[in-house]
């Protein structure tokens, strides 16, 4: 196809240089199976980021196929506004039943974006509407600095970085940031955990009475943060920034968009958590990717503040609660339970984990490997004592070299994401650690392998 055909706008991509490239390795994706997708030549990756998170059952599952098709038989839409269908209705009640009851009440959505815009006007709402005058000064949402909760103006106002306010400028107001829990290289100054005595947790409670507790109306965290290259805080951590949220009265807001349904090996992150947070934001690996599907579950306790008269909850989309996406999800759900994929997730992301810290001692390079399950990443360095980062191009350039060789990554900065679908086995752990491996090799042959398979990658998509 000649790039002066090519008419669709591709989210986050430099455009002018993609047309240049797009068929080169895996830059246009033709069909998936199950933990692999493969190019126009039929060259097959290991789809090492489950295609943007999302494909945790893998590829080609003909069960979501079937639920799809019987769904839009028997009925391919119908709004959930000011009615229901039973799809939807079931859909709600198993999310419940599978965060324990924590959670009463859902509200569903078609993407991560919109369960996180959901939850923060839900916080602001409920304290407005709260019996007592002095809540409803709360409005503020606190959050850690380089959080990624989404492309929605609410969620682009979470992350408090410069660049964001310099494209979509203004924001919005009342959003402001704590520095992140990044252990590696502590905002704080600290030298690690348990010495730290959780300075970034305690960040939070100074910043709440800062801003004024009676202005704060919820504080939004990732488990674990994902685009910011997999930053995965202390145990401890949970515990600390929710008694904090308690203590001043401030709702506590848990992003499971990308953590959610097995991807660290629980199904989820916050299951356990105690205090537990007040609403849960769900999407990706909530059907697979296979439809566009979303949630935002909240406790009793907050869904009684929206009861009564001018109280309901002024808020929704054309596709909330979508009867196809969600007979898609049901299924999804009970594949990821029935097959036990956050246990595969926890069994085989350990294994891969400790085989990458084995590697880690061979290669200079690592500065850290880090994470959970199948949510895990490699921070590389030019130097381990100073920690001084590898450039973003060193880093790129091991990105692209991990494509010729099948594998396929998360990359921001100087540090690789692994995340691929929760159904791997140990023989897929190996490939991609022996694909890092090769890609971190050097000397002079090395370079001239590398080279080789850069220049046969680039002549077959010529070919095209």
């Amino acid at each position: 196809m000649a790039a002066k055909s090519y008419h669709l706008w591709n989210p986050f991509t430099v455009m002018d240089e993609f047309l240049k490239t797009k068929d080169f390795g895996p830059l246009t994706i033709v069909r998936g199976e199950g933990p692999y997708v493969y190019n126009a030549r039929g060259k097959r990756f290991i789809n090492g980021f489950s295609s943007l998170w999302n494909v945790a059952i893998g590829h080609g599952r003909e069960e979501l196929v079937e639920a799809a098709a019987t769904q839009m038989r028997e009925l391919a839409y119908a709004s959930c506004f000011r009615q229901a269908h039973p799809r939807a209705i079931e859909l709600a009640a198993k999310l419940v039943d599978i965060t324990n009851g924590r959670y009463q009440h859902v509200y569903l959505g078609t993407n991560g974006s919109e369960a996180v815009e959901t939850a923060l006007k839900m916080a602001r709402q409920y304290h407005r509407q709260s019996p007592d005058e002095v809540d409803h000064g709360r409005y503020k949402i606190i959050s850690l600095r380089h959080c990624y909760h989404g492309v929605s103006y609410g969620a682009t106002s979470t992350s408090g970085l410069k660049s964001d306010e310099e494209k979509f400028g203004p924001l919005l107001p009342g959003f402001v940031q704590i520095e992140s829990p990044y252990c590696y290289r502590c905002p704080y100054g600290k030298s690690g955990y348990p010495e730290c005595e959780l300075a970034c947790a305690q960040a939070l409670d100074e910043k709440i009475r800062t801003e004024g507790p009676q202005t704060v109306a919820a504080f939004i965290l990732e488990p674990i943060m994902g685009a910011y290259g997999i930053i995965a805080p202390p145990e401890a951590y949970y515990r600390t920034v929710g008694e904090i949220c308690r203590k001043h009265g401030v709702l506590f807001i848990a992003d499971e968009v990308t953590t959610g349904f097995g991807r660290t090996g629980k199904l989820f992150v916050s299951e356990d958590w105690t205090p537990a947070p007040d609403i849960l934001c769900l999407a990706k690996a909530i059907s697979s990717g296979y439809l566009p599907l979303a949630a935002t579950l909240a406790t009793e306790a907050i869904y009684q503040r929206f009861l009564g008269e001018g109280n309901q909850f002024e808020h929704g989309s054309t596709a909330s609660g979508h009867p196809v996406c969600a007979a898609v999800g049901l299924r999804n759900i009970d594949i990821l339970i029935s097959e036990r994929l956050p246990q595969n997730a926890a069994t085989v992301g350990a294994r891969l984990i400790d085989r990458l810290r084995e590697l880690a001692n061979r290669r200079t390079q690592i500065g850290e490997v880090r994470g959970r399950g199948l949510m895990i990443g490699i921070e590389f360095v030019s130097d381990r004592e100073t920690k001084e980062p590898l450039t973003e191009k060193a880093t790129f350039n091991v990105l692209l070299d991990l494509a010729t060789l099948g594998l396929l990554v998360y990359y921001r900065r100087n540090i690789i994401g692994l995340l691929p679908p929760l159904i791997i086995d140990d023989a897929i752990v190996d490939q991609i650690v022996d694909a890092i491996d090769t890609a971190l090799d050097t000397g002079l042959k090395a370079s001239v392998a590398r080279k080789a398979r850069l220049a046969k990658e680039f002549a077959a998509s010529k070919l095209r």
